[in-house]
């Protein structure tokens, strides 16, 4: 491996912490800040309050992430049961 794609490996090897601020969540969701505000007013993302302080747990947001993946995948499976395809009969024709 190259030493320029060594770096830049390392660079997308971000650390994050357990408590995580709303800057570092936007950097581990990749999604920007504004979108994360909208999700907390919303209720969809866990979240921390310590006064007007807002916090994220790391291993509560990976635990939410996984558990949304998986509804998200029965909701594509129980869509793709219901579609309905109209039965062949050769007899009617």
């Amino acid at each position: 491996m190259t030493e320029k794609k060594k770096g830049k490996a390392e660079n997308q090897k971000t650390e994050y912490p357990e408590v995580m601020t709303i800057e570092q969540l936007s950097g581990y969701l990749q999604l920007h800040k504004q979108v994360i505000y909208r999700h907390i007013r919303s209720g969809n993302i866990p979240v921390s309050r310590i006064g007007a302080t807002i916090r994220f747990k790391k291993s509560v947001i990976d635990e939410w992430l996984e558990d949304s993946a998986l509804r998200s995948l029965q909701k594509s499976r129980e869509a793709k049961r219901e579609v309905s395809y109209p039965s062949f009969n050769p007899e009617e024709d």
